[in-house]
């Protein structure tokens, strides 16, 4: 009696026990049988499936092959391959694409040399006349000091040519001072060299426009007439263009 009453006191006092044990499994399979259940019973359909197409064709047939079912179609590896024609036609037309690239690539190098090419003359163009145009005013100055060197380096030979001995001797010797004048103008040209300044080798001959301005006419001979009688100022070129002309004296014959 007391051994009832226990057991109807748990059924009593313990509901929540009652109902975790009828909630719980009886049982649970492992995870690795699970799924090898699982796999058992996809194989097992497969069987079936294979056995029903063997005793009904026309079933089987009306069924889509799995290489169809994967693909999406039945000629999908055959169209994928393609013949040698269709291969030859496509590298040929590469081929056509790469040298029309080609092509466009070496015009557009051309065109960009020859746009380099007018920019460098350009700036060649531009560089010479910035010096002409920067120098002219420096140089001038130094062409006067020349004139006054080259003019009394004249006066000089000039007096040495009709001094007698004795007042030779008496005065500054002309040779001399001749000497000192020529290195003067020697230097002076060296300077102005720096500048690109270049004196103009001596006139003689013909008469030239071009280069010279005749500043005088005297009388000549018939085979002396338009020729360059006389040098009086020398002629300048600077960075290769004419700076001054050289001023001349020329013959004239009047008949």
């Amino acid at each position: 009696m007391a051994l009832i009453s226990s057991q109807f006191d748990f059924d009593i006092l313990m509901p929540d026990e009652q109902e975790k044990n009828q909630a719980a499994p009886r049982f649970r399979l492992p995870k690795l049988f699970a799924q090898g259940a699982e796999a058992a019973a996809e194989a097992t359909l497969t069987e079936v499936e294979i056995a029903q197409s063997e005793a009904d064709p026309e079933t089987a047939k009306a069924r889509p092959p799995a290489s169809v079912a994967s693909n999406g179609s039945p000629g999908a590896a055959s169209d994928a391959a393609l013949d040698p024609a269709s291969e030859m036609a496509a590298m040929r037309q590469a081929i056509e694409n790469l040298s029309e690239q080609v092509t466009h690539v070496n015009e557009r190098e051309t065109a960009l040399e020859r746009v380099f090419d007018a920019l460098h003359a350009e700036l060649a163009d531009y560089k010479n006349d910035f010096l002409y145009e920067h120098l002219k005013p420096v140089v001038r100055p130094l062409l006067f000091l020349f004139d006054s060197l080259e003019q009394f380096d004249g006066e000089v030979a000039m007096a040495q040519a009709t001094m007698t001995q004795a007042a030779t001797e008496s005065v500054l010797s002309p040779p001399i001072v001749q000497e000192n004048l020529r290195f003067f103008r020697d230097q002076l040209i060296e300077a102005l060299q720096v500048c690109e300044v270049t004196i103009m080798e001596t006139p003689h001959g013909a008469f030239n426009a071009k280069f010279h301005k005749a500043i005088d006419v005297v009388p000549v001979k018939a085979p002396e007439d338009g020729t360059i009688v006389r040098v009086v100022r020398s002629g300048w070129f600077l960075n290769g263009q004419l700076l001054r002309p050289a001023e001349v004296v020329i013959g004239k014959f009047r008949g």
